[in-house]
């Protein structure tokens, strides 16, 4: 007995009710996915990029009898760094380099005196970055 001859092969594979392997239809399924991912990324990266990231400071306080010796250890993303007292009669408030190293003193009259250093990114953002609260004279 003799087997199909080529052209019988060729329509009973053309005509033939199977589907596609699975291996197949996995590595297809597996590269729209790719696709999708790649395409989101796109979009979604452009979006990201357009994200400022807020400004840092690291700030190291040495308070020392009425005074307290702050000093820029680092700086990312402030484009000034503004130190801010809470008293009404406190005093002029310096401002605060951003390079790294730079001091400033600020001395106190009022032992409730709270300062504040403050990272600025203009044009309007703003985040604090230090907080010292002097102990109450009662407490010394």
């Amino acid at each position: 007995m003799m087997g199909k001859s080529p052209s019988e092969k060729l329509k009973s594979l053309l005509s033939a009710d199977r589907g596609v392997s699975p291996v197949i239809a996995v590595a297809l399924l597996i590269l729209i996915a790719i696709g999708f991912a790649v395409a989101i990324q796109g979009v979604g990266g452009d979006i990201v990029d357009g994200v400022q990231q807020p400004p840092e400071a690291n700030i190291d306080g040495n308070p020392q009898d009425g005074e307290i010796i702050l000093t820029v250890e680092s700086v990312d993303n402030a484009d000034e760094l503004e130190v801010r007292t809470d008293a009404d009669n406190g005093p002029d408030e310096p401002d605060l380099d951003t390079e790294s190293g730079a001091t400033t003193t600020v001395d106190f009259d009022d032992a409730d005196t709270q300062i504040t250093v403050v990272a600025i990114n203009r044009p309007d953002d703003e985040r604090v970055v230090y907080t010292y609260e002097l102990p109450d004279a009662d407490d010394e």
